[in-house]
């Protein structure tokens, strides 16, 4: 059994030895109640019949104090019994001490009353639809004569005509009516709350001990399907771009541009939950959305991450400038005028634009909950319900992230993006491996700024940044996929050929980003030596230069100490491959 059904059944539980001891007081007050009326100048019914009727239900009363401390029992089928054995005693005191014209005909109430309380709702609206048509049957059966009357007025049955009848019946109708509506609806929403608190316990113990963000993310969709209801869930990882929301699913793109103003950017926007319906969307953007999704109508919940402080007190903007202090519920772009980091904002889309590029920026991501209402019990669910689930797991979702990204960190240089050297020589192993495995060739390329030391000298470390920057991603973007580049060290980067077919083909590879770099402009080029930015580069195969990556980055290593002593700008091979390449060769 489940931690959620035993807390439910613990509950129940409750409910109903509450439900025994209640018993017990109405069993004694009814006796007393009878006693006390039969003893009346006006009243006359005999006791046996509603004596016998105590007696069998404090019997009944023994048997379910029994059953409840038993261990493993049903609880929910005994909560049923209870009440159906409990209406039957009712209606028998009541048609043995009077019928329609018994005192003890608004008991029905209190029956009605508890059955929406321990019961779900169908079955307590079912139970109130008996306790109306118990008196319509006893009166039309006593005017048939199939029934006699145990009358408690000193008089003949009074139900005689409907003059009597109809005013009686409407006023227990409706009394029986109101009170199965309203004692049901606050029943309802009553479960309906400790549904979502045992959800949200749920959540917090199955996600104490997740720290992946995607594991994160899978707990979080199972509970808001289970709460909802939902036929189906997608989650979307929100794209920030400039001036765009980005969403992917699949081979799908869907970007939307933060000047369209629609209900779905909104929301998103400002991390709120909202419900999609082709039927009534509005927005092209809208229909989009649940095109990207094949949903009809969809429950969008924005994911969001636990803010540790609001933005004002993150960057320490100063209590007059920054537009959102003392709005910490809002974002900068929300407000006329915003400064935010130092810049200020007067446009709506710069100040979005602005909200997007900050780490503060809550939502993560896009949950589109499928609610069908042919296939959603709980589509008529409001969405404040599950966006406290969310809220619930923002805490886990931030540390998540956190967590990804110092993994991140400690796997990449923080200037270029690149993977540092660490993780390269992790990496170089694992693929050494695999080349080992299916008997393939591989090939490194070590790669080094030529006069870089000059460059910051003569224009600054700030620009020699930039330009390492600039070319890692000129490098980066010149080899494959499956190549891996990485920043070694300083002004060195590495890269590993992972495809390459022979060690000539590697050189020819070299020596074509050898001449992307040279003919590429950079900044302040014109004050290198020759009038540009040039690299040098040293080549190195497996199995050809070693077995080990070790030897393999020695190779290269060597090369490139040979490529700067002859010259600089140029492209050399190991000595064991004993191949040259001039600067001419390939141009």
């Amino acid at each position: 059994m489940s931690k959620e059904n035993a807390i439910k059944n613990i509950d129940l539980k409750k409910r109903l030895t509450w439900l025994v001891n209640l018993r017990w007081g109405g069993i004694l007050g009814v006796l007393i109640l009878s006693y006390a009326a039969r003893e009346t100048s006006f009243l006359s019914f005999s006791l046996i019949p509603v004596y016998l009727i105590l007696g069998a239900a404090a019997l009944c009363n023994l048997y379910y104090q029994w059953r409840l401390e038993l261990s493993g029992e049903n609880i929910e089928r005994l909560a049923l019994v209870q009440i159906i054995v409990d209406q039957f005693i009712l209606a028998s005191s009541v048609y043995f001490s009077g019928g329609c014209e018994s005192p003890f005909i608004y008991f029905f109430i209190f029956h009605v009353v508890i059955s929406g309380i321990i019961l779900p709702r169908r079955q307590a609206l079912g139970f109130a639809g008996t306790a109306v048509l118990f008196p319509a049957l006893v009166i039309e059966l006593k005017h048939a004569g199939v029934l006699p009357h145990y009358g408690i007025l000193k008089q003949e049955f009074v139900f005689t005509d409907m003059t009597m009848v109809v005013p009686y019946g409407l006023s227990f109708i409706t009394t029986i009516a109101l009170t199965s509506y309203f004692v049901t609806y606050l029943s309802r929403q009553l479960h309906k709350k400790n549904e979502e608190v045992m959800q949200l316990y749920s959540l917090s113990e199955r996600i104490r001990s997740s720290i992946r963000f995607k594991d994160v993310i899978g707990i979080i969709e199972r509970e808001l399907l289970e709460f909802t209801g939902a036929r189906s869930s997608v989650y979307i990882p929100l794209n920030k771009e400039r001036r765009t929301l980005l969403l992917k699913a699949g081979d799908r793109e869907l970007h939307i541009p933060l000047t369209d103003k629609n209900s779905f950017t909104d929301a998103v926007l400002r991390g709120a939950a909202i419900i999609l319906d082709r039927r009534s969307a509005t927005s092209e953007y809208d229909r989009k959305a649940l095109d990207l999704v094949g949903a009809e109508r969809c429950m969008v919940l924005p994911l969001k991450s636990a803010m540790p402080q609001p933005c004002h007190e993150y960057f320490q903007c100063g209590d007059s400038q920054c537009a959102a202090f003392e709005n910490n519920e809002g974002k900068c772009w929300q407000f006329s005028g915003t400064h935010c980091k130092g810049s200020i904002y007067g446009l709506y889309v710069d100040k979005i634009a602005a909200c997007l590029a900050c780490e503060l920026f809550t939502p993560v991501g896009v949950y589109f909950l499928d609610i069908q209402k042919e296939r959603a019990p709980h589509s008529d669910i409001d969405v404040e319900a599950p966006m406290r689930l969310l809220d619930a797991g923002s805490l886990a979702v931030s540390n998540a992230l956190l967590h990804e990204k110092t993994v991140q960190l400690s796997k990449t240089d923080g200037l270029t993006g690149l993977k540092n050297y660490r993780e390269f020589k992790e990496v170089f192993h694992a693929e050494l491996l695999r080349s080992k495995r299916y008997q393939r060739a591989s090939s490194l390329l070590m790669i080094d700024v030529d006069h870089f030391k000059r460059y910051n000298d003569a224009c600054g470390h700030p620009r020699g940044d930039v330009l390492l920057k600039n070319l890692a991603e000129l490098i980066q973007n010149n080899f494959k996929d499956t190549d891996i580049v990485a920043r070694y060290g300083g002004e060195e980067f590495a890269v590993l050929l992972t495809e390459i077919e022979s060690r000539d083909k590697a050189v020819a590879v070299a020596e074509r980003l050898r001449v992307i770099v040279e003919r590429h402009n950079f900044s302040y080029e014109e004050r290198q030596p020759g009038g540009s930015v040039t690299i040098s580069i040293g080549v190195s195969c497996y199995p050809e230069d070693g077995l080990a990556v070790d030897d393999i980055i020695q190779a290269a290593d060597e090369a490139l100490y040979r490529a700067k002593n002859e010259g600089r700008n140029r492209v050399v091979a190991s000595r064991l491959l004993e191949q040259h390449v001039s600067p001419s060769r390939l141009e």
